[in-house]
């Protein structure tokens, strides 16, 4: 008894195969301008400078909110951190419910168990997006970066 085993690439017609294997090389080739672009200028291709929001507050506002959800998911890839002077390790966290409502727009800080919560906090619960940070040194730099940006008072809850 024989018997031919075929991959199931080779089960599909012609035309599927012949697109799977312009995709894989597509793939390659980008990974290729991906790295050259890198060791040549330091920046990876994918972050696009001119099509990103000014800051992480814009970056916030723009998310789009998906159906049954109260807010958009909270998630940047590590070229946006570094686009945003981020580190890698950073978590982004919702300001919605954090804090006393205010009537302006400010540049909260809020401790929390084992940091430190920095962000730009909307007025009349319309909340906004923080970073948590580990370090208190850490979180005031950014404070006061994020008031400088915007132009907005820093308002510290120490509570």
């Amino acid at each position: 008894m024989s018997g031919v085993v075929l991959s199931l690439a080779d089960r599909q017609p012609r035309h599927v195969q012949t697109r799977a294997i312009a995709a894989v090389n597509l793939q390659r080739e980008r990974e290729r301008d991906h790295v050259r672009s890198i060791r040549a200028t330091g920046n990876p291709v994918e972050v696009e400078y001119r099509d990103k929001p000014a800051s992480l507050d814009a970056w916030y506002r723009a998310q789009p909110v998906k159906m049954g959800r109260v807010s958009p998911r909270l998630f940047l890839t590590a070229d946006e951190k570094r686009l945003y002077g981020l580190p890698a390790s950073a978590r982004l966290v919702d300001l919605r419910g954090m804090g006393d409502e205010v009537d302006h727009w400010c540049v909260c800080v809020f401790p929390v168990l084992h940091g430190y919560i920095v962000g730009v906090k909307a007025p009349a619960g319309g909340g906004g997006v923080g970073v948590f940070w580990r370090k208190s040194h850490m979180a005031s730099d950014y404070a006061v970066r994020l008031s400088k940006l915007h132009g907005m008072p820093r308002r510290e809850r120490y509570a």
